[in-house]
């Protein structure tokens, strides 16, 4: 269903955990129906307290239907402390390989461009946690720059 982009953005509000069940659920209900290209915008940067049920929202989606919102879970991993990081984690134990490599190794290039030692860190024992290691890179320098963050730690 293509709605607006601000409709989507207003109902990923309600996915706040301090909201009653009931507007939690029809926030739920709605954002999983949203187009695939929309589905990114239920992860709103300020909102830490609505991550975990917008990690719910693409579980229910599904793969391939949400791809495009794969590599916000990523994200979440900038902090495996924070909501929704570990629900995510569990969920991509569940998808293809191949799937997981390519994003891991996106989501491990833009830490490395932004100079975020913790984000390789915990990237770092997302790779150990779906089986991806140095094999899985081309570029090998960027899997064992996440490695030495990680053993330097």
């Amino acid at each position: 269903m293509k709605v607006k982009d601000d409709l989507v953005i207003y109902y990923s509000y309600d996915l706040n955990w301090h909201l009653p069940e009931g507007i939690q659920n029809d926030a739920k209900e709605f954002l999983s129906q949203v187009s695939m290209e929309q589905l990114p915008l239920i992860f709103q940067t300020y909102a830490k307290e609505c991550w975990e049920n917008a990690v719910d929202v693409v579980v229910s989606v599904g793969y391939p239907k949400n791809e495009l919102a794969l590599p916000k879970l990523y994200e979440l991993f900038m902090d495996i402390n924070w909501p929704g990081a570990l629900k995510a984690l569990e969920y991509l134990k569940g998808i293809d390989h191949s799937v997981n490599v390519k994003h891991l190794k996106n989501a491990c290039a833009k830490a490395v461009e932004e100079n975020d030692t913790e984000w390789l860190y915990f990237l770092y024992i997302v790779s150990e946690d779906l089986n991806i290691n140095q094999n899985d890179f081309e570029n090998v320098s960027l899997y064992n720059q996440m490695k030495k963050v990680y053993e330097e730690e």
